[in-house]
């Protein structure tokens, strides 16, 4: 780049890393081909028994700087990756968390940055992301939905939508976080827990703007020894901390009457889901752990619910809409109104410049 650091703010892209000697040489090699010019690369090892120490120190003298750290003894992945952004320095202006097995294209951080830059109010921003066995192979590309002429989105209205299924537009494996969000006496994520990525996404976007590049800059590796894999496999608690997900960001951005119309959509597919595990799958133990979930909540669902349930997928179905599943589609006409409204009404960044500009 013909510019000189000091023209563009530096970020940290954050690797935490157990026995990660089967993709870790990749992602390392797709950081340090970044056209993005003031960058740092911290990676922190979790006590790996493998070839990992091996992999990190071939990069010691790469064109991207190295900082590294390795645990004396194992800490649980929620523990390392909390003590991975601990490694960030204030000389820092945004931060990614790239996973051991993930990859970003080259022009991922410019990108990222390019659109973080355009408005201060902005906390974090996404990008559309691909998964698959392979880059380069047949992939699927996800984090569709947001109007692709808008790069800046208000907050609530984003969290408000992302519950509601409008759109998809989270991208938990290629997200740029502002570093004013990281505060040394609070965990950055709140909850360990599945979908804690995405929890922190949506915590960061609330109370300001998100930003999104409608491009597939993040790649999410699918493998058998992939931790999300594993544990969705054993327990499926992606669907009970979706609920969570709406519990917990649903109040602050919704009417009462909508959070209402958002929980009961997505309980109509988590109560076919149950179904299924019990009666398709036979698996009674899946089907009596997401019970007690659900009456930890006070939700006891009824044969009444599970027939709701069965007659709004099949209609969903019939009509071509088996994606709308779980979804508050009656609320969507209200998004597309407060959209149109969001783009006619001027942002408080381009307030602030005007008043700049006629001081």
């Amino acid at each position: 780049m013909k510019q000189s650091n000091r023209q563009h703010p530096r970020v940290a892209i954050v690797t935490p890393v157990y026995n990660g000697e089967q993709f870790l040489a990749e992602t390392m090699a797709c950081v340090q081909t970044q056209t993005y010019p003031n960058l740092l690369h911290i990676v922190l090892d979790n006590a790996s028994v493998d070839s990992t120490p091996d992999i990190i120190a071939r990069y010691r003298n790469g064109r991207v700087p190295l900082v590294t750290r390795r645990n004396p003894e194992v800490l649980s992945m929620y523990d390392n990756w909390e003590t991975s952004l601990r490694l960030i320095g204030p000389d820092v202006s945004y931060f990614l968390i790239l996973c051991a097995d993930d990859l970003i294209t080259d022009d991922a951080i410019e990108k990222l940055v390019d659109v973080a830059e355009v408005d201060p109010d902005i906390g974090v921003v996404g990008c559309q992301w691909t998964t698959g066995t392979q880059p380069g192979g047949d992939v699927d590309i996800h984090g569709k939905g947001l109007p692709t002429d808008m790069a800046v989105f208000d907050g609530r209205w984003f969290v408000k939508t992302y519950l509601t299924k409008f759109h998809s537009a989270t991208s938990p494996q290629c997200q740029l976080f502002r570093r004013s969000l990281l505060r040394d006496d609070v965990p950055f994520h709140k909850y360990d827990e599945m979908l804690m990525d995405i929890d922190v996404c949506l915590r960061a976007a609330v109370d300001g703007k998100y930003g999104f590049v409608h491009a597939p800059l993040g790649f999410t590796r699918e493998h058998a020894d992939r931790t999300t894999s594993t544990v969705r496999k054993l327990v499926e608690d992606f669907t009970s901390n979706w609920l969570a997900l709406i519990n917990r960001h649903g109040p602050s951005v919704m009417s009462a009457a909508d959070l209402v119309t958002c929980r009961r959509a997505y309980l109509q597919h988590y109560f076919r889901r149950l179904l299924l595990w019990r009666f398709r799958d036979g698996n009674k133990k899946l089907y009596d752990h997401h019970l007690a979930i659900l009456k930890e909540q006070g939700i006891q669902p009824s044969p009444l619910n599970y027939v709701e349930a069965l007659l709004v997928w099949a209609w969903q179905v019939a009509r071509g809409n088996r994606g709308d599943v779980g979804a508050a589609t009656s609320l969507w006409p209200k998004a597309r109104l407060e959209l149109s409204e969001m783009v006619d009404r001027p942002t408080a960044a381009a307030d602030r410049r005007r008043s700049e500009s006629n001081c």
